[in-house]
């Protein structure tokens, strides 16, 4: 089976849109569009961020084998907010994410 191929498997078992994966991307529409059509594949540097969309390996599209665990719903709806955000406001999250974590962790030896 080809990359584009997987590509679309993917696509199509996530009940993923052609449209969803060009604007996650930054690739055309016409880009993936042709991926289909013509059967070829996308570029070398374009795998990560497209394995990133999908929650997949670039191992698993290049090869079939290796596919990540999904992670919950709740958790992708994070990455997904997170990776919106400036590398400042990301830095700052992250911050705030350890506070409540330390916060949480106090609670728990509290009682």
């Amino acid at each position: 089976m080809t990359i584009s191929k997987r590509i679309f498997e993917e696509l199509k078992k996530q009940k993923k849109k052609q449209k969803e994966l060009a604007e996650y991307t930054g690739i055309s529409e016409s880009a993936v569009s042709d991926w289909k059509k013509k059967g070829t594949n996308p570029a070398a540097e374009n795998l990560y961020v497209i394995a990133d969309f999908l929650n997949v390996s670039v191992n698993y599209l290049l090869t079939g084998e290796e596919k990540l665990e999904t992670s919950t719903g709740k958790e992708q709806e994070m990455l997904n907010l997170f990776r919106r955000l400036p590398n400042d406001e990301q830095a700052k999250l992250i911050g705030r994410t350890e506070l409540l974590v330390e916060m949480n962790a106090n609670k728990s030896t509290d009682s």
